[in-house]
């Protein structure tokens, strides 16, 4: 009896628990354009810093899917520092600005569905997120934005 009050308790507590979230700084770059896709690199500092690889599909100015990863590094990682683990997504939606040459000016509310995790993340099966990400304006190659996690 003692054993299921406490599991029912833990169970409670679960749901009643809200999600957690973490911010993110990012930067980087454009790294290919295709008629119908952008991929973006990007170095996430904050919360969880580590490199983000995003590819979004879009119509148009409209993100329509992509995929999104984030490998999770160490506070004041080096190059010999290994993964903490791995973020892994799907993304649904957003706006973007390109311009003519459909180099990405910005991306706007672009929403990421988080599916999966390994590593220190392998419990993770879903979340959200969304990223916010622009062109510096003294450097139009150069990426910089936001992202906020919840899981």
């Amino acid at each position: 009896m003692k054993q299921l009050s406490l599991m029912l308790v833990s169970l409670a507590l679960a749901v009643v628990l809200p999600a957690a979230t973490y911010n993110n700084t990012l930067n980087g770059s454009q790294t290919a354009s295709e008629a119908e896709s952008i991929t973006l690199n990007l170095t996430a500092s904050g919360d969880l810093p580590g490199m983000n690889k995003i590819t979004l599909q879009r119509d148009g100015q409209n993100v329509t899917g992509g995929s999104w990863r984030l490998a999770v590094l160490p506070q004041n990682a080096d190059a010999a520092s290994n993964a903490r683990g791995e973020l892994v997504g799907t993304i649904s939606g957003g706006t973007l600005t390109l311009t003519a040459e459909g180099a990405l000016v910005s991306a706007s509310s672009v929403q990421v569905a988080i599916q999966s995790g390994t590593g220190e993340y392998a419990a993770v099966t879903s979340g959200t997120a969304t990223l916010n990400i622009s062109a510096d304006a003294e450097n139009a190659s150069q990426l910089n934005g936001s992202l906020v996690l919840n899981f």
